[in-house]
């Protein structure tokens, strides 16, 4: 899945450097575009599309059926990079919010609309019935921005809102989690939940192995064998590395 990393524009806007001395000032920061390409090189956005699409279904369906069978309307994903879930989401909501630290306009359908900067800063203010966060949270610096990060997903969320989280899992990808040069803090389910609960929100559904790790793990990339893995879930305890998470408002 697409890493996305916050560190060094945060760090630019909150750190002191202006009066550190320059000889510990940093240099300079992560290509996020070069990570991406190299990290995506072999995969063609047909297969991402094709797998997204069926994740987005996926999720879709899980949302509803925790929202007892009512589909989520308005969808806001907060970091989503090249829009690979809201795309495959817009024959099946009537309101795509996307947000990212880079400029993605080019690749959203035309139906999203889009804020370029920290979704905690965007002027689209509304109430989501689904806040999609995917890989996300293990790229910020500490504890304290995913708090600040889970404190707005919660004031932004519907009465009946679901917060659905997805991200490695530490405890089942440990040789591979700092593969990821974008890669910052260590997460597990466990982690997570803890996360939640000092937020305030509470955690209504909790499955510990869900995704492949990445891309470059063995997840089936034709669409009918992607959509047979999703919903037999066979195969969830031996290939599955990462978390799904689903938290509300108490």
């Amino acid at each position: 899945m697409e890493r996305r990393c916050f560190f060094h524009l945060w760090r630019k806007n909150h750190l002191p450097f202006a009066n550190t001395p320059s000889s510990l000032q940093p240099m300079a920061v992560l290509d996020l575009s070069r990570i991406y390409d190299h990290r995506f090189d072999k995969i063609p956005s047909t297969v991402k599309t094709r797998i997204w699409s069926e994740i987005a279904h996926y999720i879709l369906e899980d949302a509803s059926r925790l929202r007892n069978n009512k589909k989520p309307i308005t969808i806001l994903d907060p970091a989503c990079g090249d829009g690979e879930f809201l795309n495959g989401c817009v024959d099946k909501a009537s309101s795509l919010y996307g947000c990212d630290l880079r400029a993605r306009h080019n690749h959203l359908h035309p139906s999203i609309e889009f804020y370029q900067g920290f979704f905690q800063d965007s002027p689209i203010k509304t109430n989501y019935d689904l806040i999609w966060v995917s890989n996300l949270l293990e790229h910020l610096p500490d504890p304290e921005t995913v708090q600040d990060f889970l404190l707005h997903c919660k004031s932004s969320l519907s009465k009946n809102g679901i917060l659905t989280i997805m991200g490695p899992n530490i405890k089942y990808c440990a040789n591979q989690y700092w593969d990821f040069a974008d890669h910052l803090l260590p997460l597990s389910h466990l982690t997570v939940l803890e996360h939640l609960a000092s937020a305030g929100l509470k955690t209504i559904a909790c499955t510990p192995r869900f995704l492949p790790y990445s891309f470059r793990s063995r997840l089936p990339t034709h669409p009918i064998l992607t959509k047979i893995y999703l919903q037999t879930k066979f195969a969830w305890p031996v290939l599955g590395k990462q978390f799904l998470i689903r938290a509300i408002k108490p």
